[in-house]
């Protein structure tokens, strides 16, 4: 369905659409209109048991999720074990062993606990699924490669995992927002960094292999989010990703991309009448208003050139 190309009335043209599965909603990727709704899921029901009371509390899950690609899925087994017994009056009693029923410890806890942690953050950030696999295949690769950290740095390295997949998929977060769902929050930013530079190491140089494909962060890899968390129509957003296409291939402007994209955020809202302030703009992208105003100050020279029609 995301590669199905139909007529959006907005953008006016053949886009491409995506399903969302909780709603039933067929959506443009471009514009986010809902082109058809109540979509009808054919494919098989799943039922899990674990509450199969009445009334609002009941569990509505189904079969308590998939089976995950990261992990060998083995079920849990009975293993016989003996030992010894007593001396027994007959020989032949004394040749039975004694045997014992048990679950056997899961060896992938650990990975299953990660993949959890992984999962929530994921979530409360607004990750798609492919980032949250992508997090998860870079950390099971650490931990076959015994280099992952313990202890009270472990949500830590679970963000920078995340990090590395975000860059992966072409949709980048600032270590600031990943820090936000780490136990020490903005403070754990540096922190992420040198995890992130630790499984580059490992993961691609270390190896002699390009495992990792981070690339090169762009200005407008940031923008479509920044201007969405700004309420900016189709329209404005256009422009400030052409704005940042014009100033990749025109200007040198030595800061972060991040930076460039929350100052053309800023300078689009501006020419469009908002009312929209400074702390605004920095509260929408998580880029501190004074780095906003310097960086403003550096493109407001060039504005007719990033802006022209």
């Amino acid at each position: 369905m995301a590669d199905e190309l139909l007529f959006c009335p907005d953008c006016h043209r053949a886009t491409e659409v995506v399903l969302d599965h909780s709603s039933g909603d067929t959506i443009c990727t471009e514009c986010a209109l809902v082109l058809d709704a109540h979509f009808v899921d054919e494919g098989s029901e799943w039922r899990s048991f674990a509450d199969d009371g009445g009334g609002e509390d009941r569990d509505p899950s189904r079969v308590g999720g998939p089976n995950d690609p990261f992990l060998s899925n083995a079920p849990l087994v009975t293993r016989i074990a003996f030992s010894p017994g007593p001396q027994k009056a007959h020989a032949a009693a004394d040749a039975l062993p004694r045997m014992r029923g048990g679950a056997g410890a899961d060896p992938e806890q650990s990975l299953v606990e990660a993949f959890r942690a992984i999962s929530d953050m994921a979530d409360r950030l607004g990750l798609v699924g492919t980032i949250r696999d992508g997090a998860k295949d870079v950390y099971k690769k650490l931990e076959d490669a015994k280099a992952c950290p313990r202890g009270r740095k472990r949500d830590v390295f679970y963000a920078a995992c995340l990090y590395v997949a975000c860059r992966n998929d072409g949709k980048p977060r600032t270590y600031k927002e990943l820090a936000t769902v780490t136990r020490a929050g903005a403070a754990a930013k540096k922190e992420i960094g040198r995890m992130t530079t630790l499984i580059k190491k490992v993961l691609g140089e270390g190896a002699g292999q390009k495992v990792l494909d981070i690339g090169v962060v762009r200005a407008a890899d940031y923008l479509r989010r920044f201007c969405s968390q700004l309420g900016m129509g189709n329209q404005e957003m256009r422009a400030a990703q052409e704005a940042a296409r014009r100033l990749e291939a025109g200007l040198d402007v030595r800061r972060n991309p991040e930076s460039i994209a929350a100052a053309i955020s800023y300078m689009v809202v501006q020419r469009a009448g908002s009312a929209k302030t400074v702390k605004d703009v920095s509260m929408a992208t998580g880029v501190a208003e004074v780095t906003i105003k310097e960086a403003h100050k550096d493109l407001t020279p060039h504005a007719e050139m990033l802006f022209a029609a």
